[in-house]
C-alpha cells in the first residue's frame, strides 16, 4: 500500500466521521470575515481598491466575501493583494489554488516551491512561491491558505485542517490569501512580500480569530 494511497485512506475516514457529527448538531450562523476591514493604510504601505471582478468570476469562485487591493510603499514596487474568504465549506464551492486559476488568465508557471514565512510574520507559517509570465511580463506570487490561525502552504493540508477544526471547534471558514509583485527577480519580490506580510497578517489573524 503507497503512502499516498494511505492519506487518501485516511482522509475518506475522517470526512465519514465528520459527515456524522455535522449531521448530528445545527448548522452555525453565518459570520462573515468583514474584509472591508482591513485597512487601507498598514504601516508605510497605502492601499487603493482594484476594479470588482466580473459576475461570471465572481459567482465561478463561489467566495462569501473577497478583497481585491493594491497596496503601495515608497520605494517598493506595487503588491496586488487577493483574498476570497468562504464562510463554510459546501458542495460544489471551496477554495481555488492559484495553480489551477491563473493559467486561465493568460500567465504561465515557471517554478513552483514551498517556502517558510519569516518567524516575524507567523510561527511555523508556509506559502507556495510561484514565478510567472505572461507575454513579457513576469510577476512573483506568494499565497497561502489562511485556515484561522494558520498559514498553510498545501491545498491537502489545509483540507486536513479544516475538518480536523470542524469536528473540534464546528468551525469551517477558511480563506485564501495571493499576493503578486510584478517583477522577475524572485528574491527581491519575495522580499517585498514578506515585508508587506508583516504589516498585514496580524489584521488578517483579528479579522478571522
Amino acid at each position: 500500500m503507497t503512502a499516498s494511497f494511505r492519506l487518501i485512506v485516511a482522509i475518506a475516514v475522517v470526512l465519514t466521521t465528520g459527515m456524522a457529527a455535522r449531521s448530528a448538531r445545527p448548522p452555525l450562523p453565518q459570520q462573515g470575515a468583514l474584509l472591508s476591514s482591513l485597512p487601507y493604510e498598514l504601516v508605510a504601505w497605502r492601499g487603493q481598491d482594484a476594479p470588482p471582478l466580473d459576475a461570471e468570476t465572481t459567482k465561478l469562485l463561489g467566495a462569501d466575501e473577497y478583497l481585491n487591493r493594491t497596496y503601495t510603499a515608497a520605494g517598493a514596487a506595487p503588491i496586488g493583494l487577493y483574498i476570497a474568504y468562504y464562510n463554510e465549506q459546501r458542495p460544489g464551492v471551496s477554495l481555488h489554488s492559484p495553480l489551477h486559476c491563473l493559467p486561465g488568465t493568460g500567465w504561465e508557471t515557471l517554478d513552483v516551491k514551498t517556502v517558510a514565512v519569516p518567524i516575524e510574520v507567523a510561527a511555523n507559517g508556509a506559502a507556495r512561491q510561484l514565478l510567472i509570465r505572461r507575454n513579457a511580463e513576469r510577476a512573483v506570487v506568494l499565497y497561502w491558505y489562511a485556515v484561522h490561525d494558520r498559514m498553510i502552504a498545501s491545498e491537502i493540508q489545509s483540507k486536513l485542517w479544516l475538518i480536523h477544526d470542524g469536528l473540534r471547534l464546528h468551525r469551517s471558514d477558511a480563506a485564501l490569501v495571493r499576493l503578486i509583485v510584478p517583477g522577475g527577480a524572485t528574491q527581491p519580490a519575495a522580499a517585498q512580500a514578506f515585508a508587506f506580510m508583516r504589516d498585514m497578517v496580524p489584521y488578517l489573524n483579528r479579522i478571522w480569530s
